[in-house]
């Protein structure tokens, strides 16, 4: 039986990896464990304990002599972890197809009823991009190999970070849907090559949206850096 001690440390990863992902946390947010001791309500032990899982994840670093700071990715690095997540489920899906149990087929079923009643609403983002997440969570689980279950958690901690990114809109959100259907037919039919198939162009999909928008990001940066750099010229004059 785990101690009270290890429950509450996995409790404040798991809080500490939401408020990351939902983007409560911002990007280049350092994060000081006083404050999100008290903030959580716990000691700064368990925080300390879950930033260090974090670091190890990916989705913080520690940077030397200054703590812990959220990931900011660039666009290299997503399009580096989706290679990675490409290589990962596309094996992971065809294992599904092979080994999934009546369970998991339930499963699937629930969590697909439940994402088809979502209307696009912003209200609905957050559930959404955790449905998503849920679905691939159990894809990993179905396929019934601990090793390769234990490498796509990790890229899922991180993938959270982009899913909202990946269904921003009413029309994203129906294709994610649609997509994730036809996962399930597939791997109730047992048909991997199909399922590893579609998983390519699934994740390929959600990459092009992610670059767009991260370009997209970095443009309007770059354009407010540039005006704010001629402002200053202008005023040294």
């Amino acid at each position: 039986m785990r101690s009270r001690a290890t429950l509450i440390t996995q409790e404040t990863y798991a809080l500490l990896r939401d408020l990351i992902v939902s983007n409560r946390l911002r990007a280049g947010q350092k994060l000081v464990d006083r404050e999100l001791a008290e903030e959580l309500g716990v000691s700064r032990t368990p925080i300390r304990e879950a930033l260090g899982r974090l670091a190890m994840t990916g989705l913080i670093e520690q940077r030397a002599r200054r703590g812990y700071y959220v990931c900011h990715f660039t666009v290299d690095q997503v399009i580096d972890l989706y290679e990675f997540r490409k290589m990962l489920e596309t094996h992971s899906i065809a294992l599904a197809a092979r080994n999934a149990k009546p369970t998991h087929l339930r499963e699937f079923e629930a969590i697909l009823s439940e994402f088809k009643l979502l209307t696009g609403d912003p209200k609905d983002h957050a559930r959404a991009a955790k449905l998503d997440v849920d679905i691939h969570r159990l894809i990993a689980l179905a396929g019934a190999n601990k090793s390769l279950q234990m490498a796509m958690e990790n890229v899922l901690d991180k993938l959270m970070c982009f899913v909202s990114i990946e269904i921003d809109d009413r029309n994203a959100l129906k294709v994610a849907y649609d997509e994730h259907e036809q996962l399930y037919e597939y791997v109730k039919n047992k048909d991997e090559a199909g399922a590893s198939a579609l998983m390519l162009k699934h994740i390929d999909n959600a990459e092009r949206t992610l670059v767009q928008a991260f370009e997209a990001r970095n443009a309007l940066q770059r354009s407010i850096l540039g005006s704010k750099q001629k402002r200053v010229a202008w005023q040294d004059k």
